[in-house]
């Protein structure tokens, strides 16, 4: 049995209950068979060129982006493969079947208890959260900076899905764990990394800070993540009643009260500034940042082989003038069983095309 039967317990959980047009702010299940092809066989021809598939995840962690990340890249790939025109389907099969082999791989190496997410994200090994233990500089938490913590993750949030739209969030939120901790708490860590992206939106709109951490250990919270680390559920006490500790850092720099304050305003701002940009776009615009921010994910890979990561000329004419895809995935429905979920999307069609 390959990975997919795994992957796909895990993707599943994060679309049942969700209707394709819940994401925004184009319909991308209808939009990226249009054009993921050229990206995947670009993906491939990077690979190959680094020598990739005979080094491991620790080897080249520093190219690559956080683990939702590329699950959320095997996602799309995957249900890309299984809307896309058949002429092309076999020209690019073995690319398609290299890249997704690949990120599935680099997912048991840096995640091997959990790969795929399915109640976990645990992106460090014992020692190093040992090590983040003992060494982070706490603050105790009562229930106003709980609350503000709770303020921070939902402005840096917001945020996050104006730079990267809601299927490449995870580019700049992640979250690692739950740690299970010997005194019976838990601990998570929040990651926001890639928080100015000067390639893809002006100045005016990027963070003061470049990357976000928050750490928290929680007590009397259960907390699961599926599949993506932004979808953290917790169950017990809230989130806000369980916090015991916490600590803040934005380039690697502990944060205080009042600098917290002020991000939690920074961000509030520049999300709503972004927001109301994206909502001026016309439809070819917007065509064209979508794209541009789905090649980003990979920027740092394509600049260590040597290859420009922007959308190519042939990828850009595949879109330009051209309508969305119809009638390839349902709308309207609510995903309720992993059996569906595989139907929808063509799982089993790509394990047995591309993979077997």
């Amino acid at each position: 049995m390959t990975w997919v039967k795994e992957f796909s317990r895990s993707a599943s959980n994060l679309l049942k209950g969700q209707v394709l047009e819940g994401f925004q702010p184009l319909d991308f299940y209808h939009f990226f068979p249009l054009w993921y092809d050229l990206w995947i066989a670009r993906i491939s021809q990077a690979i190959t060129k680094l020598d990739l598939e005979s080094r491991h995840f620790n080897e080249i962690r520093e190219i690559l982006p956080p683990p939702s990340n590329m699950r959320a890249i095997l996602m799309k790939l995957i249900s890309s493969y299984h809307a896309s025109h058949a002429e092309n389907k076999e020209y690019y099969l073995k690319d398609y079947k290299l890249v997704a082999n690949f990120f599935a791989r680099l997912l048991k190496e840096s995640c091997p208890d959990d790969p795929f997410a399915l109640k976990s994200n645990p992106f460090q090994t014992k020692s190093e959260i040992d090590g983040l233990i003992k060494n982070i500089k706490w603050n105790k938490a009562d229930i106003q900076y709980a609350r503000k913590i709770g303020r921070l993750i939902t402005a840096v949030g917001s945020f996050v899905h104006g730079l990267y739209n809601d299927l490449v969030t995870d580019l700049g939120w992640d979250a690692y764990g739950p740690y299970h901790l010997e005194s019976k708490q838990i601990f998570l860590i929040r990651h926001f990394p890639n928080l100015r992206p000067k390639e893809l939106w002006p100045k005016r709109y990027l963070a003061s800070a470049k990357e976000i951490i928050i750490y928290t250990v929680y007590s009397g919270v259960e907390l699961e993540i599926s599949f993506v680390g932004c979808h953290t559920i917790s169950h017990g006490l809230s989130p806000v009643e369980g916090m015991k500790k916490f600590a803040v850092s934005a380039d690697k720099k502990p944060l205080d009260a009042i600098t917290i304050d002020n991000l939690i305003d920074e961000f509030s701002f520049k999300a709503t500034e972004i927001y109301k940009e994206i909502r001026q776009l016309d439809f070819e615009d917007l065509k064209s940042l979508v794209m541009k921010q789905e090649c980003y994910q990979l920027k740092m890979l394509f600049d260590q082989a040597g290859i420009d990561w922007r959308p190519t000329d042939e990828m850009i004419s595949r879109i330009k003038n051209k309508p969305l895809l119809r009638n390839i995935f349902p709308h309207g429905k609510l995903i309720k069983t992993t059996t569906e979920f595989e139907k929808i999307f063509g799982i089993c069609e790509f394990e047995k095309s591309v993979l077997e």
